[in-house]
């Protein structure tokens, strides 16, 4: 997959013609992915490449000033994501305040009429340019007047709630990871350093890149490492987070990933 960066310096001329996905797509939940699915049937029927269009950083860390955000899906994880969904290309857009000024019209013609895009396709609650002041009724009409080809995909359900990034973020943070799958087609995962052995079976876990971490607690996990999938327990309190597990682990300071899935019940705290 080609990932291609964008941002008011730099524009991309002549790109073949495509299918585009856009959003943000925190987590690629299973509403992303069938929005995915559904661009990538496109551009197979139309012999076209699949792309898609997310940005950096987020447009509420520019909007509404919200410093250090943390992410389901840190950009990295995401591009991850993306080339395993089969994206043939995806385009990075550097959100910044001159990006959140185009109006709708500039935005459409910047970013998907000079992009050479045939088909688009949205979430229902798509929203883009100056104050999000653009909408599916809008790209709508911007899809006729120019001709290219619009898909608006519904939301997507689970248990009577809209499946979002939002109420993933909420369960995460209230520690009920178990019900992630439901929402996200698998259990929540982040990416890890084991940094220091305290004791044996006992490892001190510095997370890298901004991923959300659940609520302190204890959680039953299962931990990447060496080719392996091993059960242990992850243990956060006061900021800190203690990992045991009972086989050896040989190569500290590696980056490892740390799969989450329930709480558990340790009667016995850690020492940190």
């Amino acid at each position: 997959m080609k990932v291609i960066r964008i941002d008011p310096f730099i524009k991309v001329t002549n790109f073949q013609d495509h299918v585009m996905a856009i959003g943000f797509f925190d987590g690629i939940h299973l509403g992303h992915q069938q929005l995915l699915r559904h661009a990538k049937n496109i551009a197979e029927q139309q012999n076209l490449l699949f792309t898609a269009m997310t940005f950096d950083p987020h447009p509420d860390e520019v909007i509404n000033n919200e410093k250090a955000r943390n992410y389901l899906t840190p950009l990295s994880e995401k591009i991850d994501k993306m080339e395993k969904m089969g994206v043939d290309a995806l385009f990075v857009i550097h959100f910044d305040r001159t990006f959140a000024s185009l109006s709708p019209a500039d935005y459409i013609q910047n970013y998907i009429l000079e992009l050479n895009t045939r088909h688009v396709v949205v979430g229902f609650d798509f929203r883009f340019g100056h104050k999000a002041q653009g909408n599916t009724q809008v790209l709508a009409q911007a899809a006729k007047q120019s001709d290219f080809g619009l898909s608006v995909i519904p939301k997507k359900m689970y248990d009577n709630k809209k499946i979002s990034s939002t109420l993933i973020r909420e369960c995460i943070q209230a520690g009920r990871v178990e019900v992630i799958p439901f929402y996200l087609g698998a259990n929540y995962q982040i990416k890890a350093v084991i940094s220091n052995t305290h004791t044996i079976g006992i490892f001190q876990l510095d997370p890298i890149e901004n991923f959300i971490f659940p609520k302190e607690g204890s959680y039953n996990i299962l931990l990447m490492v060496d080719a392996r999938s091993i059960p242990a327990v992850l243990q956060c309190d006061r900021g800190k987070w203690m990992l045991m597990v009972r086989e050896r682990i040989t190569n500290h300071q590696q980056t490892v990933t740390i799969e989450f899935l329930s709480q558990a019940m340790v009667k016995k705290t850690m020492t940190m």
